[in-house]
């Protein structure tokens, strides 16, 4: 999620926990939400010479469920070693490691991919239940962390951990029935499915991006569902799926290349194609401007024999966002290319 979103939900947690008169009081958000938002420094690890770093590194060992002690307590530190609250350290640290404990188990309901399990798995853990932005889950949070701070009071903060909780389960049913809408779609194109997934769309959970790969081929639709009305897919673009071994030649038998291409297989769980109007490009299918596209937001481009043999871009239409698309890609019928 974002990092406002993390860095409440963190401030939350500490304050139902240690947030009370007698114990860290209306500094117990503060602690949460340092907390609730420094897994997110890895997004420092990086290499001006190899983009592919960054995408490695982000969500990784700092992500992880056996990190969080260690996490937890570095997070304290700047407060936890200075002689004022030497008293209140063990408390502080205790905040700061409850904040750090939300972040990646909330990560892992995005479609991001989280690697909750390292180092016994590399697997990146994405439930695909909510998207990165969705202002129904982070604004009870807001306003229950500052009725806590201002009260003094636990209570308000876990109201507001009940609320959004809730509403991360009603993005849950939400995900199910737009599942439901793809199967019926599916089956009334006659395809046989070898692999289906559905991603939220960004602000809310009404709108979702179905794939599906039937014969080899990905099919990128936009699927609508209502909370009072029966789902429904709009047709969208279709595009041949990319295996690692159908790459050219060049870049699989170059190592910067194909370690790159590997890498990319894995971060993007496999939803990977060239792009159709971008040649040489290969994109994430898991995101895109618009839900029955298949253009990608982002892509990669691999060529052994240039100067730079790996690079990672963003599409204009994800640099260039507006108010009017945003619109149609939540509530209008329109499809992408066929």
């Amino acid at each position: 999620m974002d990092s406002i979103t993390q860095g409440v939900l963190g401030a939350a947690a500490a304050q139902m926990i240690l947030g009370g008169k007698e114990q860290l009081g209306r500094r117990a958000w503060l602690y949460g939400c340092v907390g609730g938002v420094a897994p997110d420094l890895d997004i420092f690890i990086r290499s001006a010479s190899d983009p592919m770093v960054a995408l490695e590194y982000h969500r990784h060992f700092t992500h992880s469920i056996f990190f969080i002690p260690l996490g937890g307590t570095l997070a304290a530190l700047p407060w936890a070693l200075r002689p004022v609250h030497r008293a209140k350290a063990l408390a502080i640290i205790a905040a700061t490691t409850a904040g750090y404990a939300t972040h990646a188990l909330l990560d892992a309901f995005t479609s991001y991919g989280t690697m909750m399990l390292w180092p016994l798995s590399r697997i990146r853990v994405a439930w695909n239940w909510i998207a990165i932005v969705d202002l129904g889950y982070t604004l009870p949070l807001i306003v229950g962390v500052i009725l806590a701070a201002r009260r003094r009071s636990r209570w308000p903060a876990l109201a507001a951990l009940v609320a959004c909780n809730l509403y991360l389960g009603l993005c849950g049913i939400q995900r199910a029935r737009a599942l439901a809408a793809q199967e019926r779609l599916i089956a009334a194109r006659g395809h046989t499915a070898s692999r289906v997934e559905v991603f939220p769309t960004l602000l809310n959970h009404v709108t979702w991006r179905s794939l599906y790969v039937a014969d080899g081929v990905v099919f990128a639709d936009k699927v609508r569902v209502p909370w009072l009305a029966e789902g429904r897919a709009i047709p969208g673009s279709q595009v041949r799926l990319l295996e690692a071994a159908e790459a050219p030649a060049a870049v699989r038998e170059d190592p910067r290349t194909r370690a790159a291409l590997e890498l990319f297989v894995w971060f993007s769980d496999g939803w990977l194609a060239e792009d159709p109007v971008d040649v040489g490009a290969i994109g994430d299918l898991r995101y895109a401007v618009q839900p029955g596209e298949v253009a990608s937001m982002w892509k990669i481009r691999l060529d052994p024999a240039a100067a730079t043999p790996v690079v990672f871009e963003r599409t204009a239409g994800a640099r260039n966002l507006d108010a009017a698309k945003v619109w149609a890609t939540l509530f209008e019928d329109g499809g992408g290319r066929r």
